[in-house]
């Protein structure tokens, strides 16, 4: 996260439009890298879910396919006790038809909880704590928005005219820089405590998604459990975890540098002069 406005402005990228004012294109080349890693990985995941999750097993069915979407769409519209009530049943109704003819090969009851906690990880806990920190960064972008609201421009009709009747550029401009000069003290003071509270919350996002990431190289990626079910299980909870980390991280990095970017451009063309052009001739 950038200390402050100015080392946001200077990671974007930036061009002159026709009145001479700078614009910012993009936020800078490590967020649009970001953005493309994390868009090509879910692509990859989503291959991944259709075509097998290892190259050494076989293809999933259409069918294997669109239980496993089935399964995920049903986990994720429980609660967390209903979930483990699920769990529960299907344990139950395994051990009952582990001796029938024709059973599908199950793993044993440690294994299959530590599928299920995993689940469990990715799908709630993230989610819970992404929503938790993402709930409090509302609270300082509404405490910076009462703060600038509550900030008072000068009165540009007291403006000295130019020749064709309006308020001079120099004149509204510096009004514009001052009160830019305002907004931007705020957005360094309220972006500060988002990437406090980023870093406050990401140890123990991170904790838990290499908690997943353990188990499911501990499985081999699924190629060591015999259940398809909990294959498919394992599979979902490792692309849960991975949107679930990089929500928080992308949400933080983007809100704080557009925040500070967009503030300081603004400054910067007041200072130019350009910020405000309804004084100048067509």
């Amino acid at each position: 996260m950038p200390p402050d406005a100015a080392s946001s402005f200077k990671k974007c990228s930036t061009t002159n439009n026709e009145r001479g004012q700078k614009i910012v294109d993009n936020y800078g080349s490590d967020i649009v890298q970001l953005d493309t890693m994390i868009n090509r990985t879910m692509r990859a995941f989503t291959m991944a879910s259709v075509n097998g999750s290892s190259a050494s097993r076989p293809a999933y069915s259409q069918q294997d396919v669109s239980d496993a979407k089935a399964l995920a769409e049903t986990l994720k519209s429980m609660t967390p006790e209903q979930q483990k009530a699920w769990a529960q049943q299907v344990a139950q109704d395994r051990m009952k038809n582990a001796g029938s003819a024709g059973a599908s090969p199950q793993d044993n009851a440690e294994t299959s909880k530590t599928v299920f906690q995993t689940q469990d990880i990715a799908v709630n806990q993230m989610k819970t704590l992404n929503d938790e920190m993402l709930q409090k960064m509302n609270e300082i972008n509404n405490a910076s928005d009462k703060e600038i609201s509550a900030l008072i421009k000068d009165d540009k009709t007291k403006c000295p005219s130019n020749i064709t009747g309006m308020p001079t550029c120099e004149c509204v401009n510096q009004i514009e820089g001052k009160y830019w000069k305002q907004v931007l003290l705020i957005k360094d003071k309220y972006n500060t405590r988002k990437t406090a509270l980023f870093q406050a919350y990401f140890p123990r996002l991170k904790a838990m998604a290499e908690t997943v990431d353990n188990t499911v190289t501990k499985y081999g990626r699924g190629d060591a459990l015999k259940s398809s079910q909990l294959k498919n299980m394992l599979f979902s909870s490792q692309s849960s975890a991975f949107g679930n980390a990089f929500l928080m991280l992308t949400k933080c990095m983007e809100d704080v540098r557009k925040d500070g970017s967009d503030a300081f451009v603004n400054k910067l063309n007041s200072d130019n002069k350009v910020f405000d052009i309804s004084c100048a001739t067509k």
